[in-house]
C-alpha cells in the first residue's frame, strides 16, 4: 500500500513533535520493507530516507503549515494514490481527502484546551479551528500516553463511542544512550525544553533562588528552541540575583544534548502541562536523575523513578532540589522503561497502518 506521512513538523527542527516524527520514521523504514511511502513537506528539510522504498515530496510553499496541510497536502495525497495517511502533528487534513483514504492522527496533548493562555495565537486558532474536526475525520486517533487518552473522553467523549481506532502509542527514547558511561556529574541542573509559559520557567529559577539563599549552591543550564511568550522569561533571569548561575545554551544538536544529559547532576522538568515529557525519559534512560512535577503525564511515564514537586509552588520545588542534593534521588530501574523504544512506537504505528488498510 502507499503510506503518506505528513513530515512538515521537520522546519520546526528541536521540538517534541519534530523528535516524535524522525525517530519513528528512521525505525519505519527498518522494520517495513513491504509498503511504499511519501513524505510530504511545504518546506525542504534535511531529512532524508534510506529506504529505497522512500520518497520525500518536498515544496517551496509560502503558505504557512496549517494552511498547506489544508489547502495543498489533500492534492499531493491523491495526486500520489495514497491508501494510509499518518498526520502525527495534532491536526490532519480534513477536506479534500477521499473518503477511502484512512487517516491516523497523533494527538500529543490538548494545550489550547488546557492552557490556552500558555498558547501563541496561531497554535491556539488552529487548535480551536482544527481540533474537533480533526478528532471526527480521522479514523485512527493516536495517544502519547493514556494522560492525554483519558483528556480525549473529557473533551471529546463521542469519539470513544465510534468505531475508530483509538490507540496509545507511547514516546520512546533510543537504548544505546543507557550504555554511555557518564562524566563525572557537574554541579547543575539542566532543563532542556522550549522557553514558553507552560514550561514554568519561572517559578523553577525563583526556587533555584531559594535554595542558592539557603545555601545550597546549585548552577542551571537551559536549552531548547526559542519559544514564545517568553519576554518575561528573559526579564526575570537578567533581574534575578543568581543570573550568573543560569547558562541559557540555545538550542543543541543530539551530542550537545547527550552531553548535558550525562554531565549534569539531575535534568529538572517543571513544566505545569505535557503530553508526555520527553526530556524526562531521555534522561532516566541514561541513568540521569530527574525532578519533575506531581500529576501529570511525567508521573505516568517516570513513576517511582523520579523525584516529585508541586509545579505551581515555588517552595516545593525547592524543597525537592534541597533534598535530591542531600539524597541524589531514587534509583533508576531501567527494566521499567523497557517499553519506551521508538522500534516499539514504529512497530505498533505499522500495526495501525495495516489495520486501516484492512490487512489485520
Amino acid at each position: 500500500m502507499n503510506i503518506g506521512i505528513d513530515i512538515k513538523t521537520f522546519k520546526n527542527a528541536g521540538t517534541g513533535i519534530s523528535r516524535h516524527v524522525r525517530c519513528i520514521i528512521d525505525e519505519l523504514q527498518q522494520i517495513d520493507s513491504e509498503n511504499r511511502y511519501y513524505l510530504f513537506e511545504c518546506r525542504k528539510s534535511d531529512y532524508n530516507p534510506t529506504n529505497p522504498n522512500w520518497s520525500k515530496i518536498s515544496q517551496n510553499s509560502k503558505l504557512p503549515g496549517t494552511a498547506w496541510m489544508q489547502l495543498v497536502l489533500p492534492k499531493l495525497i491523491r495526486k500520489y494514490k495514497i491508501g494510509v495517511f499518518w498526520a502525527p502533528g495534532q491536526i490532519c487534513p480534513v477536506f479534500g481527502v477521499p473518503s477511502k483514504v484512512k487517516i491516523a492522527t497523533t494527538i500529543h496533548d490538548f494545550t489550547h484546551l488546557r492552557h490556552p493562555e500558555t498558547c501563541d495565537r496561531f497554535f491556539l486558532l488552529s487548535g480551536k479551528l482544527f481540533m474537533g474536526l480533526t478528532v471526527k475525520k480521522t479514523a485512527a486517533i493516536l495517544l502519547v500516553s493514556d494522560c492525554i487518552k483519558k483528556e480525549l473522553g473529557d473533551f471529546y467523549p463521542r469519539a470513544l463511542s465510534t468505531q475508530k481506532i483509538i490507540r496509545t502509542i507511547y514516546n520512546g527514547a533510543s537504548d544505546q544512550n543507557a550504555k554511555i558511561q557518564p562524566a563525572k556529574r557537574e554541579n547543575f541542573l539542566f532543563f532542556p525544553g522550549s522557553l514558553e509559559p507552560r514550561k514554568n520557567l519561572i517559578r523553577l529559577i525563583k526556587a533555584i533562588e531559594v535554595v542558592n539563599e539557603s545555601g545550597d549552591v546549585v548552577d542551571l543550564h537551559i536549552c531548547g528552541p526559542k519559544g514564545w511568550k517568553n519576554s518575561d522569561i528573559h526579564q526575570h533571569i537578567e533581574s534575578s540575583p543568581v543570573k550568573d548561575r543560569i547558562k541559557h545554551l540555545g538550542f543543541l544538536s543530539e551530542d550537545e544534548l547527550t552531553e548535558q544529559y550525562l554531565k549534569c547532576k539531575a535534568v529538572i522538568f517543571p513544566s505545569i502541562y505535557e503530553g508526555f515529557g520527553l526530556p524526562v525519559l531521555e534522561a532516566l534512560k541514561m541513568n540521569t536523575p530527574v525532578l519533575t512535577s506531581r500529576g501529570t503525564a511525567m508521573e505516568e511515564i517516570a513513576k517511582e523513578n523520579a523525584m516529585y514537586f508541586n509545579p505551581y509552588d515555588i517552595n516545593s520545588i525547592a524543597e525537592t532540589i534541597r533534598d535530591f542534593l542531600k539524597t541524589g534521588g531514587p534509583a533508576i530501574k531501567a527494566e521499567s522503561l523497557s517499553r519506551y523504544t521508538w522500534k516499539q512506537s514504529a512497530e505498533r504505528l505499522l500495526e495501525v497502518f495495516k489495520e486501516l488498510a484492512g490487512e489485520k
